[in-house]
């Protein structure tokens, strides 16, 4: 790749980090919002799994807030104004926050019902005691939260979109797996 194709491109690491995360919270919200649909002896193995993947998606995000402190992401295409760079910068700073405080939630939910993270071979006891008017009240922020995040992930998706169909600017070209 040459050189000014690559100042155009995010790195692997951040492509990779990218498209697993999506996958994560499309995964995750899916899990959560047909929960109740599964029969009642299954529920508490799909709420541990659901609590696992969350704890995937804070490590894995942390992991690229870590990586994008250190590695520049690509400059925006010179066709962007600057009231729309600010807005991406608003909105993506927007989608890292919700993508750390939904599953911070739902994990405090999770201990707070006093459910030990079963890791199949081994298990890790709540480090809270249970309490379940504040479980009620934290898995409620998590689903509302949970909410906000798709409809962003939803409106990331169609500026994304709009970039590559309408402006033909080719801006999904910058997070192509190689």
């Amino acid at each position: 790749m040459s050189s000014e194709a690559a100042s155009t491109k995010y790195n692997g690491v951040q492509i990779a980090l990218h498209w697993l995360i999506a996958l994560l919270v499309f995964g995750l919200y899916a899990i959560g919002l047909s929960v109740d649909s599964f029969d009642k002896p299954m529920r508490p193995f799909i709420i541990n799994l659901h609590a696992l993947f969350g704890l995937a998606l804070l490590v894995l995000v942390v992991v690229r807030i870590a990586w994008r402190a250190t590695h520049a992401g690509p400059a925006y295409p010179d066709s962007m104004g600057p009231m729309f760079r600010k807005a991406a910068t608003a909105g993506h700073g927007l989608l890292y926050l919700l993508t750390l405080l939904v599953p911070i939630l739902g994990l405090r939910a999770f201990f707070f019902r006093g459910r030990p993270f079963d890791f199949g071979l081994f298990q890790i006891p709540s480090p809270l005691e249970g309490n379940h008017d504040l479980a009620e009240q934290t898995a409620e922020m998590h689903g509302l939260f949970a909410h906000l995040l798709i409809a962003l992930v939803v409106g990331h998706v169609i500026v994304a979109l709009y970039h590559q169909f309408v402006l033909r600017d080719n801006l999904l070209a910058r997070m192509r797996p190689q």
